[in-house]
């Protein structure tokens, strides 16, 4: 049995909510494998990877490791890693009878792709890290909050736009998302054309979490999801299979 870490949370308790696990979540039901969650809490991420044995995913601007999560262990070999690419591509290699989420030969195409989401996903903190903070714990939110307000120099409230200036702000982020419908053909269903891969995790992650933390009848999400001919509505509606919180 493979266990998911993920971040526990007061609106959501028992599902799935954050971005960066979501990547993993997904790959994991597309590949079909049994899993199942353990939700911990923000402050307590560190010592539950060390636990597990995983290694640190980077290193914070004081010079220390950083630990994150998604991390997994599998009990069937023992391993343990955190990093949604790192825990796909050994997944990849340990289930090879199983759906690829990063697609034999497509290595390079997945790492560039993920260097331009990546570059362009700053348009959506002022959204993201405000409502991020409103779904987790009382003891989470509060130590995500004293480490977010250091990175901003300046409180939560005062990162999330008001009136023109988040229509702007939300402009700028649709105008991110609008641009990734320039890289595929009108036909194409996923990022790779016919076949879903880690690089379309990895968009819907972040892109769908608009459905969470704005609501399925919010305007925020019934803009996305009919934006662009309705293409990513359409992607919505078909990871929907995999999107299941075990």
């Amino acid at each position: 049995m493979i266990t998911l870490y993920d971040f526990a949370s007061q609106k959501y308790p028992g599902a799935g909510w954050n971005s960066h696990v979501w990547k993993t979540r997904y790959t994991l039901n597309y590949k079909g494998l049994e899993y199942k969650t353990k939700f911990i809490e923000y402050p307590d991420i560190e010592a539950t990877i060390k636990k597990i044995g995983a290694k640190p995913t980077g290193t914070q601007p004081n010079g220390q490791p950083w630990y994150t999560l998604p991390a997994i262990v599998d009990d069937s070999t023992g391993v343990a890693i955190a990093e949604s690419v790192d825990v796909a591509e050994y997944l990849d290699k340990t289930y090879p009878n199983t759906p690829r989420a990063i697609p034999e030969g497509s290595h390079a195409l997945q790492a560039i792709f993920r260097e331009v989401f990546y570059n362009k996903l700053a348009a959506y903190f002022p959204f993201l890290v405000p409502c991020m903070e409103k779904v987790m714990n009382a003891s989470s939110a509060k130590h995500f909050r004293a480490e977010y307000e250091a990175i901003f120099g300046a409180k939560l409230e005062d990162v999330f736009p008001q009136g023109d200036a988040r229509v702007e702000a939300w402009k700028k982020w649709t105008d991110v998302i609008s641009s990734f419908d320039a890289y595929m053909k009108p036909e194409d269903e996923w990022f790779m054309g016919k076949t879903p891969s880690l690089a379309d995790f990895i968009f819907a992650s972040f892109v769908f979490s608009a459905k969470n933390f704005f609501g399925e009848d919010s305007k925020e999400w019934k803009e996305i999801t009919t934006m662009n001919n309705g293409r990513w509505g359409r992607m919505a509606k078909s990871l929907e299979k995999y999107s299941q919180a075990k």
